[in-house]
């Protein structure tokens, strides 16, 4: 134990010219080297200060500032009219309103309440289990979604109405 103690803690001869300082030496008063005063009273800190009196000069009557300013006349707004866009069951071609180019539109579908109700009479029917999933895989139970081909941006949808 001991020497371990020796190996933690080498003497040192605090004499010898390259031994270090014992303890870096700091006044414990004031360890930041500022200078030491007491803080002020409360009614010193919350006083208001004096108002120092200085002589009065006429002020000087002030100039009269001419600003001139164009403001720029209000443009009517711009109507843009967007002809209703004729989206049938199929991919059709139409000129997108974002992006102004003239393509065959992306359809996706997703299923509707018309999907949903179709397959819960398949399955109060009776038929066979997997039969309520066949309006799930038939487009005319579900919304068609038209989408640019180009910007991806929603051109409308076609919704099955099913009565003609």
């Amino acid at each position: 134990m001991d020497q371990k103690r020796a190996m933690l803690y080498p003497q040192v001869d605090f004499d010898s010219p390259s031994a270090p300082s014992p303890t870096p030496t700091r006044d414990l008063a004031n360890p930041m080297g500022h200078p030491v005063e007491a803080p002020p009273s409360y009614d010193a800190a919350i006083a208001i200060p004096p108002v120092i009196a200085t002589p009065a000069i006429a002020p000087t009557p002030p100039q009269p500032v001419i600003v001139v300013t164009e403001q720029p006349q209000p443009q009517p707004p711009t109507v843009v009219q967007i002809d209703a866009l004729n989206l049938g069951p199929n991919p059709c071609r139409v000129t997108c309103p974002a992006c102004g180019v003239q393509k065959t539109t992306r359809m996706t579908h997703t299923a509707n309440s018309r999907t949903h109700m179709g397959a819960g009479l398949l399955c109060l029917v009776g038929w066979c289990c997997c039969a309520c999933i066949v309006p799930y895989c038939m487009r005319s139970c579900r919304t068609g979604n038209h989408y640019c081909r180009k910007c991806n941006t929603f051109l409308g949808s076609y919704d099955p109405k099913g009565t003609k």
